[in-house]
């Protein structure tokens, strides 16, 4: 499954990064016994559902060297550190406010040698470290979501910074005039059934 899905959708990609979301599989494998940080269900489907889910953002969006990507309710790291191991000169800052989980990612990080990844145990409403780009996997309705995360937003550069979230279904209820909205949906990416009515949504903050 994992080669496939690798020579699939990223014939690009060195050998040597693909040993290390082979070795991420691992870590989660050995630490999902004694602590539930992804569900057992979902580690089954670890590269559909977390390296695949976490990677869309990779093809929809480059980061520029040195920006500063955060991170929310990262969980068991994603989609944090799959797009930290693509784009190694971004800072990558990863936010939850579960120590147990934290704890996990620090180890990850560095047993994958990560240099551009930093970790913080904590609510996003108590975090004002300025960034480029915020993302997201379902952590809250998106309307809240834009609310807690604006403080957050450095001045503009190359790339309109912005939100990245990933969240599935319609979102038309959630919209608000004030914003721009582009989604994309992921079945046009990657042509698992998990991402038929999966989403990334990208909403500059200019």
């Amino acid at each position: 499954m994992k080669e496939r899905i690798f020579n699939k959708y990223f014939p690009e990609l060195d050998k040597s990064i693909i040993k290390k979301f082979i070795k991420l599989y691992k870590i989660h494998k050995f630490f999902n016994k004694k602590i539930n940080i992804i569900s057992n269900n979902s580690l089954n489907f670890f590269y559909e559902r977390h390296i695949l889910h976490s990677l869309c953002v990779y093809k929809i969006c480059y980061f520029l060297n040195k920006s500063i990507i955060i991170d929310v309710g990262t969980g068991g790291g994603f989609p944090g550190i799959p797009l930290a191991l693509l784009f190694n000169k971004t800072k990558f800052i990863l936010i939850d406010s579960i120590e147990k989980k934290i704890k996990i990612i620090n180890l990850i990080i560095k047993e994958l040698h990560l240099k551009n990844v930093s970790v913080k145990c904590t609510r996003i409403e108590n975090f004002h470290k300025k960034c480029n780009f915020i993302i997201g996997r379902a952590v809250t309705k998106l309307p809240n979501f834009i609310r807690l995360v604006k403080k957050n937003f450095l001045f503009k550069n190359q790339i309109n910074n912005g939100i990245l979230y990933l969240k599935g279904g319609e979102f038309e209820n959630e919209k608000n005039n004030q914003y721009l909205y582009i989604d994309y949906n992921l079945y046009n990416i990657f042509k698992e059934k998990f991402f038929f009515k999966k989403k990334i949504i990208y909403i500059p903050i200019i």
